[in-house]
């Protein structure tokens, strides 16, 4: 996909559909659900973590494999099955629909990634590249250090 433009939106109350329910599937949810997000997985199995947050009612889990129309009532998709081709079905389908798709493989037929992010007080700051995902966490890790100090030395006008 190369380099995106970062692009912040307002996900509250919005409907987020993920296909698959490993563990691909956990930060997804956990990341949309941070930011107001509806979530339904779709999947016919969950791993331990996803069922643990339908039993509580934080996801909707629609117990099935993904069909042809899925994606009409959501704001954004994320194809996180183990299988390439649906995954592939499922991109199609969303930018057909002017839908927004992340694919987990093969990742070059989604059109959007997920950023690492750090929230602190009232600022977000995600970190994204065409690099290893092992070194946006390192950043994102370290932002997360120093972004307190950083906003103290702001209110004291530094």
């Amino acid at each position: 996909m190369g380099i995106g433009f970062p692009l912040y939106v307002d996900l509250s109350d919005n409907n987020c559909t993920i296909f698959g329910g490993g563990e691909n599937t956990v930060r997804r949810v956990r990341e949309l659900r941070r930011f107001g997000a509806k979530v339904t997985v779709i999947s016919p199995t969950l791993c331990p973590p996803l069922e643990e947050l339908s039993a509580k009612g934080e996801i909707r889990h629609i117990p099935r494999k993904y069909y042809r129309g899925d994606c009409s009532n959501a704001q954004l998709c994320v194809a996180a099955t183990d299988d390439a081709t649906i995954n592939i079905a499922i991109a199609t389908e969303c930018k057909a629909k002017g839908i927004p798709v992340n694919v987990t493989e093969p990742a070059a037929y989604g059109n959007f990634t997920f950023p690492r992010v750090v929230i602190r007080e009232d600022v977000v700051i995600s970190v994204a590249g065409d690099v290893p995902s092992a070194k946006l966490k390192r950043l994102r890790d370290r932002l997360q250090e120093a972004v307190p100090e950083m906003l103290e030395k702001i209110d004291q006008g530094e």
